[in-house]
């Protein structure tokens, strides 16, 4: 008897299912046609939408462009939602289901707003940054990556404690427990927090851009990246090294691309034999080769007789090389070399080499 018993309940129960599906069919297949209908039509009704709002903005192009390309995929992705969302509420579900999918379209719909903020806070940060007045690109690529990051960071940090308020969940109550676990946490993202202090230091005095040929006691190369926690540099043997933008703001750092010129300083060392007006000679047609040398900045060229050395006679050479960047500054040097062996060899001097002299007494 029990088991007709659960039988039938069985069958009422399928019965009024049946009479409820029967009873929505109408609004089940509307439904589901509206889903089908966003879904085939959300990617046109996006880019309309974004260009429409893109044209608002006609006498800005750069927040019209951004706005643009900051909405499109956010907007594509909410009609996919409401579509879902309107579906199933045209079905005509529960009250207690009804309210979960509003809460989760709620909750959708600031995952989107966050998710288009985000995309537009390299723009913004660009657009502020030009009215600034800063002309200098490769800093201002620097500066937007860098604050559009934080920016984003703000932004998701935001959306995330919206949506657990969102959830029911004790804004207060979460808050005092992070401040209870704060000196902990702190304890440990200590360095990582040194090192966004320090990027902040870089972007703002801007020591050096993307590109700049930097000296450091600690590493020497070309700057490749500069992110919120470290600087990547790529020295000339090519590799890279990855430095904590903490370390390199607290070392002295030499940025041979801002030079004007480079700075060359050197002694040519000739023998004992050689006699001053041999000396003097080879002094002026020096210093006549680096006043004629396209290559080199006339600002300053100093050539001099220097004094005696244990083993040589030493002229003193300074000038400044035209080209900056090591590789051509390097080419520059060795071409003035190959000139002063020349000038040297030609007045029949030697080149001095370190030496002693013995004397054997009878």
């Amino acid at each position: 008897m029990k088991d007709i018993k659960i039988f039938d309940n069985f069958l009422n129960d399928l019965q009024t299912a049946g009479e409820v599906i029967s009873n929505n069919i109408v609004n089940i297949v509307i439904g589901l046609l509206v889903i089908v209908l966003f879904l085939l039509f959300r990617r046109w009704l996006s880019k309309n939408i974004a260009t429409i709002f893109g044209k608002i903005f006609q006498k800005r192009p750069v927040v019209g462009a951004g706005v643009r390309t900051s909405i499109q995929d956010p907007l594509k992705a909410f009609f996919t939602v409401f579509g879902f969302y309107l579906g199933f509420a045209i079905m005509g579900p529960s009250v207690t289901v009804m309210a979960t999918l509003t809460k989760l379209f709620r909750i959708a719909i600031i995952v989107l707003i966050t998710w288009a903020l985000a995309n537009f806070t390299p723009f913004a940060t660009s657009m502020v940054i030009k009215m600034e007045g800063k002309s200098n690109k490769k800093a201002n690529a620097v500066a937007i990556k860098f604050i559009a990051n934080i920016a984003k960071v703000v932004i998701i940090a935001l959306s995330v404690v919206v949506i657990i308020s969102e959830l029911g969940y004790n804004i207060t109550g979460l808050i005092t427990g992070l401040g209870l676990g704060g000196l902990t946490f702190s304890l440990a993202a200590q360095s990582t927090a040194a090192n966004l202090f320090a990027g902040f230091s870089i972007v703002s005095d801007k020591p050096f851009d993307v590109g700049d040929y930097i000296i450091t006691p600690s590493v020497e190369g070309i700057v490749e990246d500069i992110t919120m926690r470290s600087t990547r540099i790529r020295t000339i043997a090519d590799t890279v090294i990855v430095m904590p933008n903490s370390k390199l703001v607290d070392e002295p750092i030499t940025n041979c691309s801002r030079m004007g010129k480079r700075y060359a300083d050197f002694k040519i060392g000739l023998t004992y034999d050689t006699s001053a007006e041999t000396i003097q000679k080879c002094v002026s047609e020096i210093e006549q080769m680096l006043i004629e040398d396209e290559g080199i900045d006339n600002e300053r060229i100093v050539v001099a007789f220097d004094g005696f050395s244990d083993s040589s006679q030493d002229i003193r050479v300074i000038f400044f090389t035209k080209a900056t960047a090591f590789d051509p500054a390097l080419k520059a040097r060795e071409t003035i070399y190959y000139k002063i062996k020349e000038i040297v060899e030609s007045n029949g001097a030697s080149f001095a080499f370190p030496s002693t002299s013995v004397y054997m007494e009878k």
